[in-house]
């Protein structure tokens, strides 16, 4: 049997660890990251942010309402994953890596009071993108793979069970001879 590398479900682990350590890094260096760290000049860098809502910040309902939201949508990204048909590899890591990241914020939100280490802020001077954090990343890629995934799997099924406009024409094979009356038809 071939040892395989690579599984589809390896990236709910990975994404989960990178999350894991990073905000850990995080955590460990608040000091540092009160103000801001240039990573690549004023476009990237790391800013520690704690975030109270789901996405964006958005929706500050409370924390056990976002555990409970959190915890569901795991559940069914495993339900899912687990009843998907096993060809679909792009679907199925794109769901894994959507289920690394809602773990990694899960994890957060029961452990931290409800708050979310967010450190990567991206953008140009005063118009920034909203602070996220690897979780996020896994959860958005992971969103717009399956996203990509779903609509290539329904265009293909679309075209191989689509009708063609006209009937296949009949293979050309020659009519088998006739024997005229009186003829065996072995004699043909």
């Amino acid at each position: 049997m071939q040892l395989r590398l690579w599984r589809p479900w390896y990236w709910a682990p990975l994404v989960l660890i990178v999350d894991f350590v990073s905000k850990r890094l995080v955590l460990a260096n608040v000091e540092t990251l009160r103000g801001q760290v240039e990573v690549i000049g004023d476009f990237a860098r790391f800013i520690y942010v704690r975030n109270p809502g789901a996405a964006m910040g958005l929706f500050p309902v409370g924390r056990w309402v976002l555990v409970g939201v959190s915890f569901a949508a795991a559940v069914f990204l495993v339900y899912l994953y687990l009843t998907s048909r096993p060809r679909r590899p792009v679907r199925l890591g794109a769901m894994a890596a959507i289920l690394g990241g809602a773990l990694g914020n899960l994890i957060d939100r029961v452990f931290y009071n409800g708050l979310v280490v967010d450190f990567i802020d991206l953008g140009i001077g005063a118009n920034r993108f909203y602070t996220f954090n690897v979780a996020d990343i896994g959860v958005s890629l992971g969103g717009a793979a399956l996203f990509l995934s779903l609509l290539r799997e329904d265009k293909a099924a679309g075209s191989a069970g689509r009708q063609p406009d006209a009937a296949p024409a009949e293979p050309s094979v020659p009519p088998a001879p006739v024997p005229a009356p009186g003829e065996r038809p072995s004699d043909v």
